[in-house]
């Protein structure tokens, strides 16, 4: 084949991507690279040079999409919840009895706890305390995802047979112990202190959801 020719052939099985995918992959590379940002660098240095930096774009494309910080902030804030993968969800629901749920979600949970959404979503969950502007931004996001677990978290669990306001303190306590066991991490940088104490998290989650409650 001459060179005509395969240049000809590579042209045709070039994708021809539409303009509004194109767009709509640009804006989900920058929400991606924002929520890495986040999680590698935290909120006072996720600036959008930053991100349009790492993601590999002029700030054209940037500001096409989000017309300043706090919109971006905005659309990560809303992009979050859906860091759990098809995968992890269908591992989820493939678990039928009360002891197969607790230690899967635990193992997922412990899995992930590290992972650049989680430390995002506290990166922004601490900044918007000091700003009112981020948090009018961010938080219907949270809020809304908030609600969205609580009603998960009440029908996977129902088998426990708990009130609902337990089944729902039982997650916000678990999901306080995985931000501290996480920041903790972070700050304190003792990977063997931190797998103990993850241990020691593990059995008193199970303990504490094996132990019937008084329901009086």
């Amino acid at each position: 084949m001459s060179a005509a020719a395969a240049s000809k052939a590579s042209d045709a099985q070039r994708e021809i991507v539409p303009k509004a995918e194109q767009a709509r992959r640009t804006r989900t590379l920058i929400v991606e690279t924002g929520i890495r940002c986040l999680a590698q660098y935290g909120f006072a240095n996720t600036t959008m040079l930053l991100i349009a930096r790492e993601a590999g774009i002029s700030r054209g494309p940037l500001h096409y999409h989000f017309a300043d910080r706090n919109a971006l902030m905005s659309a990560i804030a809303e992009a979050l919840p859906r860091g759990v993968s098809t995968a992890l969800l269908t591992r989820l629901s493939q678990q039928k009895t009360l002891e197969a749920r607790l230690t899967t979600l635990l193992d997922i949970a412990l899995d992930e706890h590290l992972g650049p959404h989680h430390f995002a979503a506290m990166e922004l969950l601490l900044a918007a305390r000091n700003d009112a502007e981020l948090s009018a931004a961010i938080k219907p996001y949270f809020r809304a995802s908030e609600l969205q677990s609580d009603a998960w978290w009440t029908d996977y669990f129902s088998m426990l047979q708990w009130p609902k306001e337990r089944l729902i303190a039982f997650r916000h306590v678990a999901v306080a112990c995985l931000r501290g066991l996480a920041l903790d991490h972070l700050l304190q940088g003792d990977a063997a202190a931190h797998e103990n104490a993850l241990s020691l998290f593990r059995d008193m989650f199970m303990t504490f959801a094996r132990a019937p409650a008084n329901n009086d």
